[in-house]
Protein backbone atom coordinates (compact mmCIF):
# COMPACT_ATOMS: atom_id res chain seq x y z
CA UNK A 1 0.00 0.00 0.00
CA UNK A 2 1.27 3.50 -0.90
CA UNK A 3 0.47 6.89 1.07
CA UNK A 4 -2.02 9.21 0.18
CA UNK A 5 -2.24 11.83 2.60
CA UNK A 6 -2.09 11.51 6.31
CA UNK A 7 -5.24 9.46 6.77
CA UNK A 8 -5.08 7.32 3.50
CA UNK A 9 -3.38 4.20 1.78
CA UNK A 10 -4.46 2.74 -1.48
CA UNK A 11 -3.21 0.37 -3.81
CA UNK A 12 -3.91 -0.29 -7.60
CA UNK A 13 -4.21 -3.91 -9.23
CA UNK A 14 -4.88 -3.70 -13.14
CA UNK A 15 -6.61 -5.73 -15.04
CA UNK A 16 -7.74 -6.21 -18.66
CA UNK A 17 -10.10 -3.73 -19.08
CA UNK A 18 -9.19 -1.60 -16.24
CA UNK A 19 -7.85 -1.88 -12.71
CA UNK A 20 -9.50 -2.33 -9.42
CA UNK A 21 -8.25 0.40 -6.61
CA UNK A 22 -8.29 -0.41 -2.70
CA UNK A 23 -7.86 2.70 0.08
CA UNK A 24 -7.60 2.40 3.59
CA UNK A 25 -9.14 5.14 5.52
CA UNK A 26 -8.60 5.91 9.24
CA UNK A 27 -8.93 9.13 11.58
CA UNK A 28 -9.23 9.45 14.78
CA UNK A 29 -12.68 10.83 16.26
CA UNK A 30 -13.38 11.72 19.66
CA UNK A 31 -17.28 11.02 18.98
CA UNK A 32 -17.73 8.47 16.25
CA UNK A 33 -19.28 9.10 13.13
CA UNK A 34 -18.88 6.09 10.95
CA UNK A 35 -21.28 7.84 8.22
CA UNK A 36 -18.68 10.99 8.00
CA UNK A 37 -15.63 8.19 7.58
CA UNK A 38 -17.40 6.24 4.94
CA UNK A 39 -18.77 9.09 2.94
CA UNK A 40 -14.78 10.36 3.29
CA UNK A 41 -13.65 6.51 2.15
CA UNK A 42 -15.72 6.83 -0.52
CA UNK A 43 -14.71 10.17 -1.84
CA UNK A 44 -10.98 9.19 -1.53
CA UNK A 45 -11.69 5.87 -3.89
CA UNK A 46 -13.05 7.97 -6.22
CA UNK A 47 -10.25 10.87 -6.18
CA UNK A 48 -7.49 8.31 -6.27
CA UNK A 49 -8.97 6.41 -9.22
CA UNK A 50 -9.29 9.57 -11.05
CA UNK A 51 -5.52 10.78 -10.29
CA UNK A 52 -4.62 7.07 -11.41
CA UNK A 53 -5.77 7.62 -14.56
CA UNK A 54 -4.84 11.04 -15.06
CA UNK A 55 -0.90 9.50 -14.36
CA UNK A 56 -1.69 6.81 -16.63
CA UNK A 57 -3.18 9.75 -19.41
CA UNK A 58 -6.13 7.22 -19.98
CA UNK A 59 -9.80 8.15 -19.52
CA UNK A 60 -12.13 5.98 -16.86
CA UNK A 61 -15.60 5.50 -16.79
CA UNK A 62 -17.40 7.24 -13.78
CA UNK A 63 -16.67 4.70 -10.43
CA UNK A 64 -20.26 2.94 -10.27
CA UNK A 65 -21.15 3.91 -6.11
CA UNK A 66 -23.07 0.03 -5.97
CA UNK A 67 -19.66 -1.80 -6.93
CA UNK A 68 -17.67 -0.54 -4.04
CA UNK A 69 -16.90 -2.80 -1.34
CA UNK A 70 -16.52 -1.42 2.12
CA UNK A 71 -15.98 -2.65 5.75
CA UNK A 72 -15.82 0.13 8.71
CA UNK A 73 -14.35 -0.91 11.81
CA UNK A 74 -13.27 1.45 15.51
CA UNK A 75 -11.32 0.70 18.01
CA UNK A 76 -12.52 2.04 21.37
CA UNK A 77 -9.39 2.25 23.25
CA UNK A 78 -7.37 4.67 20.80
CA UNK A 79 -10.25 6.21 19.03
CA UNK A 80 -9.73 5.65 16.21
CA UNK A 81 -12.28 4.73 13.00
CA UNK A 82 -11.08 3.15 9.63
CA UNK A 83 -13.01 1.77 6.15
CA UNK A 84 -11.46 -0.78 4.25
CA UNK A 85 -13.18 0.24 0.57
CA UNK A 86 -12.45 -1.33 -3.04
CA UNK A 87 -14.05 -1.08 -6.44
CA UNK A 88 -13.20 -2.19 -9.93
CA UNK A 89 -12.22 0.96 -12.51
CA UNK A 90 -13.28 0.38 -16.56
CA UNK A 91 -11.39 2.18 -19.23
CA UNK A 92 -13.52 4.37 -21.38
Amino acid sequence: MAAYDKDTEYAVEDTGDGFIVTVNYSRYQFIPESSAVATACKSALTTIAWDVADRRRKKIEPVNEQRIRFSMGRNGVTGITSCQASAPVKWK
